[in-house]
């Protein structure tokens, strides 16, 4: 019996027929799991380490897709199975399957701006930060600016005199961090913030001072809590320059400030002998470290000091200061 041979055309067309359909199989199929099902903007944390299977099942588990397997499909589709990101992330109703694989595989995680101000101590900043953050304590921030290791030879090493190691080199500035980000990956960037402030002029500038560039640092945390105008920190710098070159007492009364168990906006007598190395009353030379973390501004205002012979300056309820070169000049400035 002889068989009845199909037409190639009918074939084809046959062929075509059965992709439609099963497109439309595919499309139908799949509709339901393309829209996320969210009410309200979710949040949800992807782990370090989570596969792909683990990071579709955490979606599906926390509502923001209906299917983790087609979320998996999705993401093997468009080839992006090493791209998905760790982190925060946050999903709103108007997300679908293919933004929410976009926004992890582009690693469009959560963060938080936080702007470190001028003058501040490390607690001061780990208060700041740990309050900003919610994520770390400030006890856990200052425990980790302690023990972590940087690969820059100007840090202080161990010495009992120093009250913390990294007080200072947190450059004051604006960062955006990822939410969760852990103190280790703050200080590591607030530091290496500073090192890139630390210009190849500067260090050529420090070698010209024959200074170390710790001692230049301490003194710019000096300038920073002393003055409130910047044209006046090279002069500020240069009454403290002027005083380290003939080895007279600093009497800096930011120090004495530093060094009390608590700051006071008005200091007494009494406090300017609080024993403590940071007391420039009561020691020679410079305090063992920074006190502050100073800003662009006073560390330039260190390194590059103005050419006076001013050795005083005192405050005017302004701000400003008036600078003298005696001791009688001072003097008359303090009694008006």
């Amino acid at each position: 019996m002889n068989k009845v041979k199909t037409p190639l055309g009918a074939k084809i067309s046959a062929l075509l027929v059965l992709l439609l359909a099963a497109g439309m199989f595919v499309v139908f199929f799949t509709a339901d799991y393309i829209c996320a099902p969210l009410d309200e903007e979710t949040k949800v944390m992807i782990p370090p380490g989570a596969s792909t299977r683990r990071i579709g099942e955490i979606l599906e588990d926390s509502g923001i897709i209906k299917s983790s397997l087609v979320f998996r499909l999705i993401v093997r589709q468009q080839g992006v199975e090493n791209s998905l990101r760790t982190g925060y992330y946050s999903f709103s109703p108007e997300e679908n399957i293919f933004t929410v694989v976009d926004k992890i595989s582009r690693g469009e995680v959560l963060t938080y701006r936080v702007t470190i101000p001028e003058g501040l101590t490390l607690e001061q900043t780990a208060r700041l930060l740990a309050a900003r953050s919610g994520d770390f304590t400030e006890e856990e921030f200052i425990s980790a600016a302690e023990k972590i290791e940087l690969p820059f030879d100007y840090l202080p090493g161990e010495d009992p005199e120093i009250d913390y190691r990294l007080q200072g080199y947190l450059f004051p500035a604006t960062y955006d961090f990822p939410v969760g980000t852990q103190p280790e990956i703050i200080i590591r960037q607030m530091v290496e913030r500073f090192n890139r402030e630390l210009t190849a002029e500067l260090l050529e500038r420090a070698q010209e001072l024959d200074y170390e560039i710790h001692e230049l640092i301490t003194i710019a945390s000096l300038i920073e809590r002393e003055a409130q105008i910047d044209e006046e920190r090279s002069l500020i710098s240069s009454v403290i320059h002027n005083r380290l070159d003939i080895d007279m007492y600093l009497q800096i009364d930011a120090t004495v400030q530093y060094a009390l168990p608590e700051w006071k906006s008005r200091l007494l007598f009494v406090d300017l002998e609080y024993d403590s190395p940071y007391n420039t009353y009561l020691y020679p030379g410079l305090p063992p470290g920074p006190i502050a973390s100073p800003g662009r501004a006073s560390i330039h205002g260190a390194f590059y000091p103005e050419e006076s012979e001013y050795l005083f300056y005192i405050a005017n309820p302004d701000g400003s200061h008036n600078f003298s070169r005696t001791f009688e000049e001072h003097r008359l400035f303090r009694i008006r």
